[in-house]
């Protein structure tokens, strides 16, 4: 289950998806993300996904102020910024694959959402939410 983590977390943050066009947040995703306490960023559009592969936004907005908005919303979160990889979990400082375990958002700069999404040139900021499910 770890490495499949892994796998989604990779494909997300390295670009690598296939292309879709823009669909609508299911209810049960949207309340997923509601009782997870985690707010939408503001002016993001959902793009794809659901709880098992993360959940994928996309804005104009700079990566910097999404992330800066985050950091605000989310007090207190941990934030993880090594390898080219910015995550806000939930909770304490945790050691590399733990992250995986936690409710996290990854922010960054994906100039190939447009083309995959079929999105305005400039929705170029990806956020993808992940929760892992209870057991």
């Amino acid at each position: 289950m770890k490495k499949l983590a892994v796998i989604i977390l990779a494909t997300f943050v390295m670009g690598v998806a296939p292309v879709f066009a823009v669909e609508s947040l299911s209810d049960v995703d949207a309340k997923v993300i509601k009782e997870a306490g985690i707010s939408v960023y503001p002016d993001a559009i959902y793009v794809y996904g659901n709880q098992e592969l993360g959940i994928r936004f996309a804005t104009t907005h700079s990566p910097e102020k999404v992330r800066e908005w985050y950091v605000k919303q989310l007090p207190g979160w941990s934030i993880m910024d090594e390898y080219g990889i910015w995550i806000i979990y939930e909770g304490k400082p945790v050691l590399g694959g733990e992250v995986m375990l936690k409710k996290r958002i990854v922010i960054s700069m994906n100039e190939d959402l447009p083309e995959w999404y079929s999105l305005d040139k400039n929705m170029t900021t990806d956020i993808v939410i992940m929760i892992p499910k209870s057991e």
